[in-house]
């Protein structure tokens, strides 16, 4: 039996009213009572009129309610009536509704199967870099999709895996162990190269500042190779000077000697400073530093 279509007919009336009157005659007072003064000559005028308005506007809205109950009583017959029959119809479409989303779920999972079975026939040995959950398409699951479609757009993305191993593997990086890894992690080419070319970068900064300190290095043994020359060749000078060999060739003075003092002014290398002054003690000669020997 099929579903008698809902078919509602209301007949709506008219409501007769001399409110446009009584609108201009209440205006008509209101301008006379604004500049109006209570007196005593006014005052009992002034009384009726209050008690007409207010008896006025009392009809008025006991007349609006009379009618509005008159027009509402066929209205909530008629709204309780069809409250009635829309809870009628809830029964059936709550049933319905169940059973074809339960349908619908058990389309879905067979679905889901078939892709399964799909992905298992095309992934070869490349399940570990591109698992189903990454490439997972929820429009797969949709009545409309073919399994030709899954299939096309499943080959496709592991083509392109391929090409990516490929194509690290081309660029004969050291560092395509950690390039592949990223790939696999992230599948995109494009930031696999990005981690190989950073480390590789990494890798030259650091070479470079070794030889930058290891260059820093030699020049300080060339330097310090230099002054040892230098100072061997100022102690060389000043032993082959008479002064220095007459120093040596002097006996041990003993302390205290009552013997006259002789100023003499010897200028040595400051190199060789530290050492002469070792010798003078060493000798009991009293010395004193005046300047140092500029060059």
């Amino acid at each position: 039996m099929e579903l008698v279509p809902v078919r509602v007919i209301s007949n709506l009336g008219t409501i007769s009213d001399n409110l446009q009157e009584v609108e201009a005659s209440i205006c008509e007072k209101v301008k006379e009572y604004r500049s109006v003064v209570v007196t005593e000559e006014t005052i009992q005028d002034g009384k009726r009129f209050l008690a007409d308005i207010r008896k006025e506007k009392e009809s008025l809205n006991k007349e609006r309610k009379a009618i509005k109950a008159a027009w509402m009583k066929p209205y909530e017959a008629f709204e309780k009536r069809a409250k009635e029959i829309i809870a009628l119809y809830d029964e059936p479409a709550q049933i319905l509704d169940s059973q074809l989303r339960e349908f619908e779920e058990n389309r879905k999972e067979q679905k889901r199967q078939e892709i399964q079975v799909i992905y298992d026939a095309a992934k070869g040995d490349l399940e570990e870099w591109l698992p189903l959950s990454k490439i997972y398409d929820v429009t797969w699951e949709n009545s409309t999709c073919s399994k030709k479609k899954i299939r096309e757009e499943m080959e496709q993305a592991f083509e392109q895996v391929e090409r990516s191993i490929q194509t690290l593997h081309s660029m004969q990086s050291e560092f395509e162990k950690e390039g592949l890894a990223v790939l696999k992690t992230t599948g995109s080419l494009q930031v696999a190269i990005g981690e190989m070319q950073t480390r590789k970068r990494i890798k030259e900064e650091i070479l470079a500042e070794e030889q930058r300190r290891e260059e820093e290095q030699r020049k300080i043994q060339d330097l310090q190779e230099v002054l040892s020359s230098q100072e061997k060749e100022t102690v060389t000078e000043f032993e082959k000077a008479p002064v220095f060999q007459a120093m040596e060739q002097t006996e041990e003075i003993e302390p205290f000697v009552a013997e006259p003092e002789v100023t003499v002014k010897v200028y040595v290398r400051e190199s060789f400073l530290k050492e002469f002054q070792d010798f003078l003690r060493k000798n009991y000669i009293r010395f004193e530093e005046e300047n140092k020997w500029k060059q």
